[in-house]
């Protein structure tokens, strides 16, 4: 027993009976920075992925119009003019519909892409690498 911590003695426990300290207490002056990363403002989403999530639910619209039409029977004919005048509508629309689902699944995305930008940043600090380190670099003859 150390300070009064641990065990009066370590027979039978299957352990050495040595005492550590708790590395996962947090002290305060690392509970600030924490409060900080939470206040930071989220980064913009990136329009290219909004705009993919808005043709994405464009031609969802459209399988579920030619799956009505094809169970009433209409010719395959039909059903694509159909299914091709309801797609050039909503194409047509695409920049003033607002797809408030689309939004909240691109937020994700953008978060998946952080957290890999993050762990990608972390690797690299891990490994020494550079941030001016051009891919392939270290076998071109040519360069310094």
């Amino acid at each position: 027993m150390y300070n009064g911590i641990g065990l009066t003695t370590p027979r039978g426990t299957g352990t050495s009976g040595h005492v550590v300290r708790n590395a996962s207490a947090l002290k305060p002056s690392q509970k600030h920075r924490r409060i900080e990363r939470k206040e930071r403002a989220p980064k913009p989403v990136d329009p290219s992925i909004l705009e993919h999530e808005r043709k994405r639910q464009v031609e969802i619209k459209c399988l579920f119009l030619q799956d009505e039409l094809e169970e009433q029977g209409l010719e395959e004919a039909e059903v694509e003019r159909r299914v091709g005048v309801l797609r050039q509508q909503l194409l047509s629309n695409l920049e003033t519909a607002s797809l408030p689902e689309a939004k909240l699944r691109s937020f994700e995305t953008q978060r998946v892409r952080e957290r890999k930008e993050k762990e990608n940043e972390r690797f690299a600090r891990a490994m020494r690498i550079d941030k001016e380190h051009v891919e392939g670099e270290a076998f071109d003859p040519g360069a310094g």
